[in-house]
């Protein structure tokens, strides 16, 4: 299967690459806000991409709409590995076809042209992502399924990783892909990284969409951001208030912001869900979703975009399976993946049992009527309790001193290079080769390097690689923590410089 923007614009120099974000760009030119922040990212991923540029094998094609950029070795494992998920195997509660709604689906019309959009999760990029396809005859979806917005769990994986192009837009057009399996436990992986990449949502700046990792839908004159976040939030029962002709409630909330702080904003709420949130004393982990709609209006110069905030109950206990600590995985996960996001070292980052409370203790008495100590802060007193948190959360480990994230770029490295079992403790074996090679490579010659990379996988898996594939590998495991952590973590710069 082929995927290619096959989109043409009349600007010549536009006309072969860009042509979808250049149109994009014209149809949000009329809302300031976002159309601002659009250039100010633009700016900012080129900036870390003319300095990635320096130290790993990329290419980046710039226009005054867009930026794309994608590795020049098939060798790298960048941009090979992507989970194309329904919505629901994480939050049961809520599917894809309850936010696209019926009057669209993940296939538009644009300038008479078939396009479908796909919501994936990227392994490189560790976020979700919008996969672009011209056209709606995709060989793992029928063309029924997409007009019906039905979707189901798949590892997408490409053979020529050097072809597929990923744009600051957050659209990806993956190459050569196919449907690729490796067992149930890549899948559950998967699942744990995308419900660990959900963070709450932002309220001060509209324009701040570009770091939530919108999926984004296109058409010829519209165009719809939907941003997903998992968050804590609690219903005021006393604003509960009908929506005539649509199946929600509208109500005033209590949510818990990107920077951790209580937003009082009113949500709709599904009917059939509204049961479940109704208690002022109490607080829900819920499926936040930010829809944001444009429409380009030649006849108007500035516009207000159409916003509508949706809530969804889910719990976190039924992703893990485990009955003990209800919302405290939500907030756990929150606290880490900040903590992780805003550190310098590409795996580890340290806090402290104490420092864990204060974060979690925070959020949680912002409530009304809820206290922390009731919600198990008894477990995070000590390093092992945060220890038992890490190890159902999966995608996090300790080895004594500091806690390290085990960046999905690890898994996508270990599938492009490595015939071995999909595991954490491989996992955890190849972190550690990327580590030391990351810690050692600068000063050692090419012959060292080698060398390097056949005594640590010796070490850790067993085997020793020969001269030609040692050299294969140290592209992968260089892009690891060179590339793909460093643009990965650019999605909190905006607001860590806040």
């Amino acid at each position: 299967m082929d995927w290619q923007d096959g989109y043409s614009t009349s600007n010549p120099e536009e006309s072969s690459k860009g042509g979808i974000e250049t149109h994009m760009d014209n149809v949000i030119k009329g809302y300031r806000n976002i159309w601002i922040g659009y250039k100010n990212r633009l700016l900012q991923v080129l900036t870390i991409l003319e300095e990635l540029k320096k130290q790993t094998s990329i290419t980046v094609d710039k226009g005054d709409s867009f930026i794309r950029f994608k590795s020049t070795s098939n060798y790298s494992s960048f941009n090979s590995l992507f989970f194309v998920y329904e919505i629901g195997t994480v939050f049961p509660t809520l599917m894809w076809r309850h936010l696209i709604g019926s009057e669209g689906s993940y296939s538009y019309i644009l300038l008479n042209r078939s396009v479908s959009f796909l919501p994936a999760f990227s392994f490189s990029l560790d976020q979700q992502v919008t996969l672009l396809y011209w056209g709606e005859q995709i060989p793992y979806l029928s063309v029924e399924r997409l007009r019906n917005f039905k979707l189901t769990n798949f590892i997408l994986k490409s053979n020529n990783p050097s072809s597929v192009a990923i744009s600051a837009s957050n659209i990806c057009w993956p190459k050569s892909a196919y449907q690729f399996s490796k067992g149930q436990e890549l899948e559950r992986l998967a699942t744990s990284y995308l419900f660990n990449s959900f963070m709450p949502p932002i309220f001060d700046n509209v324009s701040e969409v570009w770091f939530e990792s919108p999926f984004i839908l296109i058409g010829d004159k519209k165009v719809r951001f939907l941003t997903i976040h998992k968050t804590l939030c609690s219903i005021n029962k006393k604003t509960l208030r009908s929506i005539p002709g649509r199946e929600v409630v509208n109500a005033k909330a209590f949510v818990i912001d990107r920077n951790f702080n209580l937003r009082h904003i009113f949500v709709d709420v599904p009917e059939e869900s509204i049961e479940h949130l109704v208690s002022e004393e109490s607080l829900y982990e819920v499926v936040f979703v930010k829809d944001m709609r444009l429409k380009q209006d030649p006849e108007s110069s500035e516009h207000r975009p159409y916003i509508r905030y949706m809530v969804y109950p889910f719990e976190s206990i039924k992703v893990f399976g485990s009955e003990c600590y209800g919302s405290l995985l939500s907030v756990a996960s929150i606290v880490l993946r900040e903590r992780y996001l805003k550190s310098s070292d590409p795996f580890y980052f340290t806090i402290s049992p104490d420092e864990f409370k204060k974060h979690i203790a925070k959020i949680l008495n912002q409530f009304p009527y809820i206290r922390a100590n009731e919600l198990g802060l008894k477990l995070v007193q000590s390093r092992n309790g945060l220890n038992t948190l890490l190890s159902l959360l999966e995608v996090y480990d300790s080895d004594g001193q500091s806690f390290l994230y085990l960046h999905p770029a690890l898994l996508e490295c270990l599938l492009y290079n490595l015939d071995v079992t999909v595991s954490k403790n491989n996992l955890l074996r190849l972190q550690r080769i990327v580590h030391r090679y990351y810690r050692d490579t600068d000063s050692l010659t090419p012959l060292q390097n080698v060398f390097l990379i056949q005594n640590l996988f010796e070490k850790e898996f067993g085997f020793v690689p020969n001269h030609s594939e040692a050299k294969k590998l140290a592209q992968s495991l260089y892009n690891v923590s060179k590339l793909c952590i460093p643009l990965s973590k650019l999605s909190c710069a905006s607001l860590s410089s806040r």
